[in-house]
């Protein structure tokens, strides 16, 4: 009986104690989830989790720093806290802190676009921002692998995160280092059949802009076809490019006379460099193709591509794109 007694003793000993922490833990915490005022937190570069907890509570976000890092240090996400100047609520709970700094609206360092746009839509974008200083140089060092100076294809479609006081080269810098990851990730940077990294990236900017993510490895089993045996590319999106213009999906008549080697209907092989920066899913299909003697596809409709080795079949579904464009489908 004793014992018993002795037990719950020492059991209501151990839940005081641990009530005690639990209030102790939550006095040192803010119980609101939003606010009104709000404060600019610069993460940098680095940061600790002890140092984001500090910057939370001298801005008056949180209350007590260590509630904030034992949240945070025991939440995965944590990892993925941007640089940049986040805005954030005033006395808010450590909870709410983290995940307002996850919050990628609340940051306004951050910098992204998408797969398949061109050097010179991104460098507008990036000048509109105004999240860099001066201009761009245009001397951005590209790795020996790829033998070229030319930043066409390395600039990597992800959200970046742009430091404050980051200029125009830095914040360039970054998104060819992201591609390089995705090369190696891709496969892309150890070339693939004869082809060198280059060249397979000059491929992927094609599949990007020529078709729907799940066409991406037929599209890339086509030109592989297409160079084999010697036949012109026909690609309509290196026009485009030559151009300087973003077409139609029917390519107008007169352009296919157009002066360019970027011009795949008039010159065979390969074009000189990329025509767009392409995402990871068309890198992996540039070194993934799916099997297929096709030479020819057509988007019949919408979310309707169809792939062929016939001349007279790939006519056949021409002529039922033509009716379903003038039928208004592709608007």
């Amino acid at each position: 009986m004793k014992k018993l007694i002795a037990a719950l003793g020492v059991g209501l000993v151990f839940t005081l104690l641990s009530v005690s922490v639990h209030n102790a833990f939550l006095l040192n915490d803010y119980k609101n989830t939003s606010a009104v005022d709000k404060a600019e937190i610069l993460i940098e570069p680095g940061d600790s989790g002890s140092e984001i907890a500090l910057k939370l509570r001298e801005a008056g976000v949180i209350k007590a720093e260590k509630v904030f890092y034992k949240i945070a240090i025991n939440d995965k996400r944590s990892k993925s806290i941007t640089p940049g100047i986040h805005e954030i609520d005033l006395e808010i709970s450590a909870s709410t802190a983290l995940e307002q700094l996850l919050d990628p609206k609340r940051n306004r360092g951050l910098f992204g676009f998408i797969e398949g746009l061109r050097k010179s839509e991104i460098l507008d974008l990036l000048a509109k921002s105004k999240l860099v200083s001066g201009k761009y140089s245009g001397i951005t060092k590209i790795s020996d692998l790829y033998r070229t100076s030319n930043v066409e294809g390395f600039l990597f479609p992800a959200q970046y995160s742009i430091y404050p006081g980051s200029t125009f080269d830095q914040a360039i810098e970054q998104m060819v280092d992201r591609f390089y990851i995705a090369a190696k990730n891709s496969g892309i940077d150890k070339g693939f059949k004869n082809f060198s990294p280059y060249e397979l990236l000059i491929i992927a900017s094609m599949v990007q802009s020529e078709g729907d993510l799940n066409d991406f490895p037929k599209i890339a089993q086509v030109i592989y076809n297409r160079l084999k045996i010697g036949m012109p590319l026909q690609i309509n999106a290196t026009i485009d490019y030559a151009t300087n213009t973003r077409g139609k999906i029917r390519l107008p008549y007169k352009r296919l006379d157009t002066n360019s080697k970027y011009n795949t209907y008039k010159y065979r092989g390969l074009p000189p460099g990329p025509i767009s920066n392409p995402g990871e899913k068309a890198l992996e299909a540039t070194v993934n193709p799916a099997s297929g003697d096709w030479l020819y596809y057509v988007t019949v409709k919408p979310g309707d591509t169809r792939f062929t080795k016939s001349f007279d079949q790939f006519n056949i579904w021409a002529n039922e794109f033509r009716k379903n464009e003038d039928a208004g489908l592709f608007n």
